[in-house]
């Protein structure tokens, strides 16, 4: 009210001033038109402020009046209302740089940013505060000084650069389409993920018309494929539906699926616990496991026990066919020195298809496109007739017990062989494990095991296809493997390194630990410290775990080597001592030796991985 008042003040003394100055102007001997003009033009320009002024003036005046006699009421309100609901104070988010957190983020931190009574100085330590230490947004926000005039440039950096709307759509693009990879989500789960994925593209002003041509394949390739099937048998009875896109039709008929789904589940676990229960329940879309009529589970009790009986039988199918144990079928080691003969007598008493090892079809019937490495027929190495163990009935007894004989003595021998082993620490955040590692310069990849990799919580950051060439001119197939970043460290956690590394269901054989012995003393004396000892005080597992290839072990050698008079030899590297050679007095035989050229043909049974055993390196 009182710079209104002066500005007023100040505009009624210059109108005043211009109205003298025309006057003189009109009273003068000699009238000038231009100087008249522009006096005049002056005038009426100031006219008008004040008029503007006078306006303001009066309107603030008529409301001070009319709100004193609300003044009272206004407060009483006020006060009452205030004093019925305390909500609890909202935690600013911070923000570490994901771009899927960005407007999460910014729609609470944009309110202060908005706020006009908040100096930019302070909005400027509200940034800082809401940025993660550590992360990129805080190094940026960091890397401007802190005052008022640089709070604008931080923002609109950290908008231009995570806040971008095509960088935004990019990364809701690309989860739906790792739903399609991934395929491993229950059909509530999947509605919620691409239900959320869709609003948020619509929050991003996308409108539907210009992705859903776009979105719906994609949509529909995430679903299972009884719920695709349901869904074009009964596209035609609503696509005549006014003002919805095939895409809204298709989450519509998602939805009553899944709540359908969750009528059903609710109905089920109280007929039969007389509870609700948060138990995961099988997913009655699941492509891989078999899935029980609605009418058998509503027969007697006696139906219900062979039902379950019957569901066990068909997750006991997904074991191994020879021996029931949880591994692949063709990886197994139990048949490795059976004949052709008797591995099919197997597969025909449980009802298993020559060519893809599963049961419950024919071999004619079957669709898999496997091929033998050996001889190109569909069928797995381990059904090979060109396989050295398949020929085994050719032989005769005799044959057959030397050769039983030799290729024992020959593990025992080159178990006092010793390769590049040792113990080293994974790292992923706070999580550690302790694992067994060899070197191999043989090999250009290194690997880790998947069961390692998915308890150590890797994400993979690419998917690879690859053809081994291995031991014997053998050449594989593609293989589609997945790409992992991973953390490693020594023993005492005094040198750490990020790998590269691929990921395979098994590295290798049984590869023994060092044993006691005078070497030990040996060791001691040259100050060699080392980690894979059979009576080493780490909890390890006995099975290698990881696969240092030529390019890592490049970098982790220090070309330190020391030769002992056990006929060892100690290589040092970043991560540990190791030792390599044989021990003395170890020499294989001539028959050891054959029996080891055998051994190693008969891996060819095994997994791929097998080649790298100790057979085939020796």
């Amino acid at each position: 009210m009182d710079a209104l008042k002066q500005k007023r003040s100040t505009l009624r003394s210059a109108f005043t001033r211009s109205v003298d100055n025309l006057e003189a102007l009109l009273a003068a001997t000699q009238l000038k038109a231009s100087d008249i003009e522009i006096n005049y033009e002056q005038i009426s320009e100031r006219f008008k402020q004040l008029q503007e002024c006078d306006t303001k003036l009066l309107e603030l005046l008529q409301k001070e009046n009319s709100g004193d006699a609300k003044k009272g009421t206004d407060l009483k309100h006020y006060t009452d209302t205030a004093s019925k609901c305390k909500l609890p104070e909202i935690q600013l988010p911070t923000f570490d740089g994901n771009p899927r957190e960005w407007l999460n983020f910014w729609t609470q931190f944009q309110k202060i940013h908005e706020e006009a009574s908040i100096d930019e100085g302070d909005k400027y330590q509200y940034l800082i505060q809401s940025t993660v230490p550590g992360s990129t947004p805080r190094e940026i926000v960091e890397s401007f000084p802190a005052t008022a005039e640089n709070y604008k440039k931080a923002v609109e950096y950290l908008k231009e650069r995570f806040g971008k709307e095509s960088v935004l759509v990019q990364v809701y693009i690309r989860d739906l389409l790792q739903l399609i990879i991934s395929k491993k989500y229950e059909l509530s789960s999947l509605y919620d993920k691409l239900q959320t994925r869709i609003w948020s593209l619509d929050s991003l002003g996308l409108t539907k018309d210009k992705y859903v041509d776009i979105l719906f394949p994609l949509v529909e390739s995430t679903l299972p494929i009884d719920i695709v099937k349901m869904w074009d048998r009964q596209r035609h009875l609503v696509q005549d539906i006014q003002g919805k896109s095939d895409l809204d039709l298709l989450m519509d008929f998602v939805k009553n699926e899944v709540d359908s789904e969750f009528r059903v589940k609710i109905s089920r676990e109280i007929f039969n616990t007389g509870k609700i229960t948060n138990k995961k329940s099988v997913s009655q879309y699941s492509e891989s496991k078999p899935v029980v009529s609605t009418a058998c589970e509503l027969l007697t009790a006696n139906d219900n026990n062979k039902s379950t009986e019957n569901i066990r039988k068909f997750k006991k199918f997904d074991s191994c066919i020879f021996c029931d144990k949880s591994h692949a079928s063709e990886s197994c080691n139990e048949v490795s020195n059976m004949n052709l003969d008797c591995k099919k007598d197997i597969l025909k008493k449980k009802k298993a298809c020559f060519v893809c090892l599963k049961r419950f079809h024919r071999t004619n019937q079957c669709k898999s496109g496997h091929k033998c490495h050996i001889c190109k027929k569909r069928h797995f190495v381990i059904l090979c007739p060109d396989l050295p163990s398949n020929k085994i009935d050719k032989l005769s007894n005799g044959e057959i017990d030397e050769t039983k004989t030799s290729t024992l003595s020959s593990h025992v021998q080159l178990s006092d062989v010793y390769l590049q082993t040792l113990i080293v620490r994974l790292c992923n955040g706070e999580k550690e494990m302790f694992i067994r590692a060899i070197y191999d310069t043989g090999s250009m990849k290194s690997y880790i095991s998947s069961d390692t990799a998915q308890s150590m919580n890797y994400e993979p950051i690419s998917k690879v296809n690859l053809k081994q060439s291995l031991f014997g001119a053998i050449e594989t197939d593609e293989v589609l493997y997945k790409n992992y970043v991973i953390e490693l460290s020594n023993v005492d956690n005094s040198y750490k390194c990020k790998l590269e590394v691929l990921g395979q269901n098994r590295i290798c054989s049984e590869i023994k630990q060092i044993p006691s012995g005078p070497w030990l003393k040996e060791f001691k004396i040259h100050g060699i410290k080392l980690t894979d000892l059979e009576n080493s005080t780490l909890k390890v597992d006995k099975e290698i775990k990881l696969f240092s290839g030529a390019v890592v072990a490049g970098k982790l050698f220090t070309g330190k080597i020391i030769p002992l008079k056990s006929s060892l030899t100690t290589v040092h590297t970043r991560l540990g001592w190791t030792v390599l050679g044989k021990r003395f007095g170890s020499e294989p035989s001539v028959e050891s030796k054959h029996s080891l050229i055998i051994s190693s043909l008969l891996t060819q049974t095994q997994c791929i991985s097998d080649l790298w055993s100790l057979d085939v390196l020796g």
